[in-house]
């Protein structure tokens, strides 16, 4: 990775986030939701374990447990509300929504941490309200009205989580911050196997495997990316994801886009890049 830029990481990250979100919509109607997340999590776990053991478990200590906590609870919110999506929506409907969450975020972060809100704010967010409102609309009586509201909640879980990562960034390693989700989410979901449990094949394992690899591939992407470039120039390539999802949905799932599904991903990311504060004139990248 160090001849790669902090934009090549970044799209390298969402198109790793998208191949994972893309195997879970291919397990989601075959195992249940918690299974996923449980096999998921599992692996990731002893990935970060072994590499933690490495250096004596130091990079684990933490004394901010309880923010930890909070966050592997609305990480998991977060993962079991779009992985009931993908089973029901496109990924591009479902990452359309998703695309909310620096706006969600902006105010939570006024409300929870005092922080300044742009201007901007507020015809962002009616900005993005109203790409919502074109994805959305069209489909609320097609039936799959509970999974958007799936995406929503998970929208807003996140943006929690996000706020909260805000907070714990100083002083916590990324395999902290990787360890602790991941234990509460195995925790939480282990006891949910005595009702829904399903042998996997040794096909779906393997991929199941690739999910939990890949979920922390994608995060260590994303660290290596904001740590070699700042955030606002960052932001825009976040949403190449749509290139992907688009993709997939048509080579894997043979789903083309709605044109309503378009549309509306295009004023929701117009919304969010209007809160990107523009680099001041002399300032180093």
């Amino acid at each position: 990775m160090g001849r790669i830029g902090g934009a090549g990481l970044m799209v390298l990250s969402v198109l790793v986030f998208v191949i994972q979100d893309a195997a879970v919509k291919w397990l989601v109607g075959a195992y249940g939701v918690a299974q996923i997340i449980l096999m998921r999590t599992t692996v990731t776990l002893a990935v970060v374990v072994v590499f933690a053991a490495a250096g004596g478990f130091r990079a684990l200590r933490s004394d901010r447990l309880a923010l930890h906590g909070a966050r592997g609870v609305l990480l998991l919110a977060s993962s079991a509300t779009f992985f009931y999506a993908f089973g029901h929506l496109p990924l591009a409907d479902a990452y359309t929504i998703f695309y909310m969450v620096p706006l969600a975020m902006t105010l939570l972060a006024a409300v929870l941490l005092g922080e300044a809100v742009p201007r901007r704010a507020a015809l962002a967010i009616g900005l993005g309200l109203t790409g919502i409102g074109v994805v959305v609309g069209p489909q609320l009586s097609g039936g799959e009205t509970l999974a958007y509201a799936a995406c929503a909640f998970g929208t807003f879980s996140y943006a929690f989580v996000g706020v909260i990562t805000r907070k714990l960034t100083l002083g916590e390693t990324r395999l902290a911050m990787l360890f602790y989700p991941s234990l509460i989410m195995v925790i939480l979901t282990a006891p949910t196997l005595v009702l829904d449990w399903t042998p996997p094949t040794w096909r779906d394992t393997a991929v199941l495997a690739l999910v939990g690899l890949l979920w922390p591939l994608a995060h260590m992407l994303f660290a290596a990316a904001l740590a070699r470039t700042p955030v606002a120039q960052l932001a825009p390539f976040e949403y190449s994801s749509i290139v992907w999802v688009v993709a997939i949905d048509f080579l894997l799932f043979a789903v083309a886009p709605a044109s309503t599904t378009l549309a509306g991903s295009a004023i929701i990311i117009a919304a969010c890049l209007l809160l990107i504060e523009r680099a001041r004139p002399g300032a180093v990248a």
